[in-house]
């Protein structure tokens, strides 16, 4: 289990936005595996399995996303956001003083740069959240 502490808007667990590939594998190690989740991805993103996170790149090459699973633990001012019920996590976003756009099976805070996203949430709305992606600025756009 790793720990990653979230600093909106610029990494967590020593990882920040803008690093390049070679800094994120030196930092992380070289166990990982790298792929394009779609066809319109400029990079490829790597993928540490063992860790539970995903680095993805934008168009300069650069770190723009980051995203967690388990075994990862990622927090944000305490709040571990993995395997809790999506509707509790939703309510955490909220009590960090941010507004989110909802979706049936994810949330996004923009003021934090957090989305989370929780599949089975579409049958149950206390299913676990799988996945916390953070983003820098713009991300979205």
């Amino acid at each position: 289990m790793t720990e990653f502490k979230i600093i909106p808007f610029t990494g967590a667990g020593g990882i920040e936005f803008g690093m390049s590939p070679d800094q994120i594998r030196r930092h992380l190690g070289t166990n990982f595996r790298t792929f394009k989740r779609s066809m319109r991805d400029t990079f490829p993103c790597d993928y540490f399995e063992s860790m539970g996170v995903f680095c993805y790149y934008g168009e300069s090459g650069k770190l723009n996303a980051i995203e967690f699973t388990s075994p990862a633990t990622p927090s944000l001012n305490g709040v571990r956001f993995l395997g809790t019920g999506f509707e509790t996590a939703k309510r955490a976003l909220i009590s960090l003083g941010q507004e989110i756009e909802e979706e049936i099976d994810g949330a996004i805070a923009f003021g934090l740069g957090v989305s989370i996203y929780a599949p089975l949430a579409k049958e149950d709305s206390m299913a676990p959240v799988e996945t916390v992606l953070i983003f820098q600025k713009g991300y979205y756009q």
